[in-house]
């Protein structure tokens, strides 16, 4: 049994190091990896033992959708590594923008203009050959999707030609500077034009260029994926099937490791992960991730309105108390809105550190002496936000604010939250890139979400963000990141409580897994010693 804490204590995989797409400078939480092919007669290095050809793998919620134009899910995002690639993608430690399908890349000194070299003969899975066509067709439905929330990653191409055999050129309307991180979002990866005009995403899953391909999807029950017989990477990857089975009981879930029903389990409840790691034959993972966990403060509410009463509330929350007994220790309070450790994170914050009197001395200051009433809006069967919200109710208790748990269905309680009609309820984020435009979009610009639903607006924040976007100064940009930081977390819309960890566990013949900070698992090298 062995635990792995930490992208720290991460060992890197050789052949992660040698190969294209899979290659990074610093890894996500990961075991070592066996070498060979996928074969069940090839043996898994250190292991002495042969590699399995399937890999079953627990996680707690499917996909309602894969179209990656208007996905809004983790339960799929978190898998498109394994089918989609894109020009570009974010290294293992979710940090950097690294080679994928393009072999390297120029832009233009306007900042107009990018000129990708594209790798040599690369195919579908389904052994069609990647054109330009595909390419086009995947930024143009990027665009077009403004039904979702990602047309920000495509919104200012002008124009995709292929001026020459492997080279792809991307011009667009106005300088980008958060534009090589855009290349790496998932609704940017190459998608088959001939797959999704035969199948549509309905009931499909996208055909691309990644180790892996959807053989079946039974929706809220199973998916297969495949080897991609054509993948570019020679060798990977290692193991010829996974079977991901949606289980969305955490006990069950649990239980089905414990039992030796499945190989690896995603979304490991906290409270469960030191009781994994100490049992036999199982390993645990433990990583630090870029996902944030809020408080979401109408501001629009008479009350939470007032400047005073929302920092009397930062001060009478306790983060640390939170961390303890939601997280179990797998995660750190927050100050910033942004994930620590991220691109431009702001540490020179001064936090306002929990402070009962203090937040009854504003709540007095803002013409609330005995405190007020005041109701918070839960998910149904989201045990975490359960947790989060009861211990919430007995902290403002202290500040002689009176909590109201209001249980809700998700599809119910979201449709309220998008109405603008609540007060108070819990909201996370979770970057898909190295870059803090979409989180900062999302938040500031208030015809995108009117303040991650808050109501919050503030015209000069808006600004500062239009212009960052446009400062290819990486220093100039930084500044401005950190202002925007600093002017949230005054205002304090939204309390930031905690940045938490991703918890997985496997059994100890299971080596090579990867799941980078950013959610995303890179199962190219994941393999499992034969029984």
């Amino acid at each position: 049994m062995k635990k792995f804490l930490s992208i720290a204590t991460a060992t890197i995989l050789t052949c992660s190091l040698l190969a294209g797409c899979g290659s990074s400078g610093s890894s996500g939480s990961q075991a070592s990896s066996g070498g060979g092919s996928s074969s069940p007669s090839s043996q898994a290095e250190g292991t002495g033992g042969s590699i399995a050809d399937e890999i079953v793998i627990a996680k707690q919620s499917d996909g309602y959708t894969f179209d990656p134009t208007i996905v809004d899910d983790n339960g799929a995002v978190w898998l498109y590594d394994l089918f989609l690639e894109g020009l570009v993608k974010p290294s293992d430690d979710g940090k950097e923008i690294i080679p994928c399908l393009a072999d390297d890349w120029k832009l233009s000194d306007d900042g107009l203009t990018y000129t990708f070299n594209l790798k040599p003969g690369i195919k579908f899975a389904d052994g069609t050959d990647v054109t330009a066509d595909d390419w086009i067709f995947t930024f143009e439905r990027a665009k077009a999707a403004t039904e979702g929330n990602w047309t920000f990653a495509a919104k200012d191409i002008e124009s995709v030609t292929s001026p020459s055999e492997n080279v792809l050129e991307v011009k667009l309307s106005q300088p980008n500077a958060a534009m090589l991180s855009n290349f790496s979002n998932f609704n940017m990866c190459v998608q088959s034009k001939a797959f999704f005009e035969a199948n549509s995403y309905d009931n499909s899953v996208p055909m691309g260029t990644g180790p892996y391909f959807a053989s079946s999807w039974e929706k809220e029950q199973e998916i297969i994926f495949d080897k991609n017989p054509y993948y570019h990477i020679e060798g990977e990857p290692k193991t010829s099937r996974l079977t991901v089975k949606i289980v969305p009981d955490d006990e069950s879930r649990v239980m089905q490791l414990q039992a030796g029903e499945v190989d690896l389990i995603c979304d490991v409840p906290f409270s469960s992960m030191q009781v994994l790691d100490v049992a036999d034959g199982i390993k645990t993972s433990a990583v630090p991730s870029m996902s944030n966990r809020y408080l979401v403060l109408n501001v629009r509410d008479q009350i939470l309105g007032n400047d005073k009463v929302r920092e009397a509330l930062v001060y009478g929350t306790n983060k640390q108390e939170i961390v303890d007994m939601v997280l179990y220790g797998y995660g750190k309070p927050a100050v910033s809105y942004m994930p620590e450790g991220g691109l431009f994170y702001n540490d020179t914050i001064k936090a306002k550190e929990y402070d009962v009197e203090k937040a009854k001395a504003l709540l007095a200051e803002a013409g609330y002496p005995d405190g007020f009433d005041i109701e918070f809006y839960v998910r149904s069967g989201n045990a975490v936000f359960e947790q989060i919200a009861t211990i919430i109710k007995d902290q403002w208790a202290k500040l002689g604010v009176n909590v109201t748990l209001t249980t809700l269905e998700t599809a119910t309680l979201l449709d309220l939250q998008y109405a603008g009609d609540f007060q108070v309820l819990v909201g996370s984020w979770t970057d898909d890139i190295p870059d803090p435009v979409s989180l900062s979009e999302y938040i500031f610009v208030h015809d995108v979400s009117e303040g991650f639903t808050t109501g919050y607006n503030n015209p000069e924040a808006e600004e500062l963000f239009n212009k960052s976007q446009q400062q290819l100064d990486e220093s100039e940009r930084e500044k401005s990141y950190f202002e925007l930081q600093q002017i949230l977390y005054d205002d304090a819309p939204l309390i930031n409580l905690y940045h938490q960890d991703i918890c997985c566990a496997m059994k100890d013949s299971v080596d090579g897994f990867v799941q980078i900070p950013l959610g995303k698992y890179r199962f190219n090298n994941l393999v499992k010693t034969a029984e």
